[in-house]
């Protein structure tokens, strides 16, 4: 059975009630979700998934979305995603920095994995001060995937003397799936 898959972001005001019958309204359709990410700020949240069924459901539960998201005067986009293409073999990995807030430390460690030819799977930044400080840290977290073909000493070498260029600590790790 063709299985199609459907990328739905969210944005606004969202309780956890909320978000319990929208991921029942997917339930309903007998679709899955298979990835999802939800982030508050503040007031807002921010709530992307991607779900899978065949096409009739798919089609189905993107009309309740739409009509759910208009009830509880959310924003919705939606897309529909194809296939996933073959790709050649990665190895996924977890790369973590911490330093003094910088304006440049997510747009240099992007630029380092787009020069790397680095797929990023998921990137997030969380910007804090910690208890007895004045001064404010950055905490940055990427899952990436290396080309299998990637030399992994020497990205990790590089990556390090970015993260030293930038007054980061930093680690990589293979990622661990659970």
């Amino acid at each position: 059975m063709m299985q199609t898959q459907l990328i739905v972001n969210l944005f606004g005001q969202l309780s956890a009630s909320q978000l319990a019958d929208l991921l029942g309204l997917i339930q309903q359709q007998q679709c899955r979700t298979l990835d999802s990410h939800f982030m508050a700020f503040e007031q807002r949240v921010v709530f992307a998934l991607r779900i899978a069924g065949n096409w009739d459901r798919v089609t189905r539960v993107e009309s309740v979305l739409r009509e759910f998201a208009r009830s509880q005067t959310l924003e919705i986009q939606v897309q529909h995603e194809k296939t996933a293409a073959e790709r050649e073999p990665v190895l996924p990995y977890i790369l973590d920095a911490i330093g003094l807030e910088s304006a440049d430390m997510l747009a240099a460690i992007t630029r380092f994995c787009a020069k790397q030819e680095v797929v990023l799977r998921d990137i997030s930044t969380r910007a804090y001060r910690p208890a007895r400080s004045s001064e404010r840290l950055i905490q940055l977290r990427a899952q990436i995937e290396l080309p299998a073909r990637c030399h992994l000493g020497q990205f990790k070498s590089d990556f390090f003397d970015l993260c030293d260029t930038l007054n980061l600590d930093a680690a990589i790790e293979p990622e661990r799936t659970f």
